[in-house]
């Protein structure tokens, strides 16, 4: 394993997260084995701890906890994914790329209720606590998912702290361009976050985006990083479910955001 050194990729990850819980049979374990599959040697695997249901009562209801507790494994699962979010949010503000390889995905739960395979919403819940923490003053969260992230945009629906944005747009070319565009119409802020979404790959549910434009992406959200968060930028896994492509395109969002910042290129096994 490589050195922990500032500038180094972080890869956040837990075992658990191939656990068969009870979900849709697409957003399966295979997914996140996919993605570690295909880590180089540079990757730097962190482990992570469970959220506090404290940390979810800044984004949920009780009464969403109370029903997620009636399937102990998942819950315990969805903590993690949570916990894991939060780990890659503080390894950004060390200075690292960090991602958060978690499962169960997050942008689809609201406050009061989830959907989409998702339990609770983990970039919002790392957002909060470093909001709660002190840590930050204020946030971009980047929502590049197939699908409009709105759990996200709810939860932060009242707070002037959090700028989300969720890029939609119908073809490669449009889409970076909006990505650009809506990095630079936002406010600077202390970290972005990306709830990294790869179900917009051209084989994928989307059939949009090709895997050099996951790299792009990654450039595009890292120079607002570099420029506009004193370079403090995390990812977290949300869709994609074309899994023989997944790990490739999840290492090419991670390239972008590393040569943004002059950082050496990851190498692939």
């Amino acid at each position: 394993m490589a050195s922990t050194t500032a500038g180094s990729v972080m890869i956040v990850y837990h075992p658990q997260y191939l656990t068969g819980y009870s979900s849709v049979e697409c957003e399966s374990p295979a997914r996140v084995a996919s993605i570690m599959k295909g880590l180089g040697d540079d990757m730097i695997v962190v482990m992570p701890g469970p959220c506090e249901e404290r940390d979810l009562l800044r984004c949920h209801s009780e009464g969403l906890l109370a029903a997620e507790r009636m399937d102990p494994l998942r819950y315990r699962t969805a903590l993690l994914a949570a916990g894991g979010a939060i780990r890659a949010a503080e390894l950004a503000l060390e200075g690292h790329v960090a991602f958060g390889v978690v499962r169960p995905p997050g942008h689809h739960a609201n406050p009061g209720h989830n959907w989409g395979f998702c339990i609770f919403n983990n970039i919002a819940v790392a957002v909060s606590r470093l909001l709660a923490d002190g840590r930050i003053r204020n946030a971009v969260i980047l929502d590049i998912d197939l699908h409009f992230g709105d759990g996200t945009e709810e939860i932060f629906r009242y707070c002037d702290a959090v700028t989300v944005i969720n890029v939609q747009a119908p073809t490669p070319g449009e889409y970076l361009e909006a990505t650009r565009a809506a990095l630079e119409d936002s406010p600077g802020a202390d970290i972005l976050g990306i709830s990294a979404g790869f179900d917009q790959y051209e084989k994928d549910w989307g059939k949009n985006l090709r895997t050099a434009d996951f790299r792009e992406i990654g450039r595009i959200a890292g120079s607002f990083a570099v420029k506009r968060c004193g370079g403090a930028v995390f990812g977290v896994l949300e869709g994609g479910y074309y899994v023989p492509d997944l790990g490739l395109n999840c290492i090419a969002l991670l390239e972008g955001l590393r040569e943004s910042a002059g950082r050496p290129k990851i190498s692939i096994d």
